[in-house]
């Protein structure tokens, strides 16, 4: 995993990466929006984008009014626990 040493210099912050195997800190510095895209592009496993539009379209070509019901409902319930987090 990487580390990153955080320096101030006249009230603005930034960041530079450091090379524990080698003592030496890399060559780029970062401000704290650049690091923190560029960590979470290094932890991102994957992206799930979700069109709420198609998803209404496909639990409405379901036949039985009561298995609609039941999809919707779940996919309410879901909906919430993402939301607690």
């Amino acid at each position: 995993m990487k580390t990153y040493s955080k320096i101030v210099m006249n009230g603005e912050k930034c960041y530079r990466e450091f090379h524990e195997d080698t003592g030496f800190y890399g060559q780029t510095t970062l401000t704290e929006q650049e690091l923190t895209e560029q960590l979470l592009l290094e932890i991102t496993k994957e992206i799930i984008e979700i069109d709420n539009g198609e998803v209404d379209k496909a639990i409405s070509t379901i036949p039985d009014q009561n298995q609609r019901e039941i999809v919707q409902r779940y996919l309410e319930y879901l909906e919430r626990i993402a939301e607690s987090f």
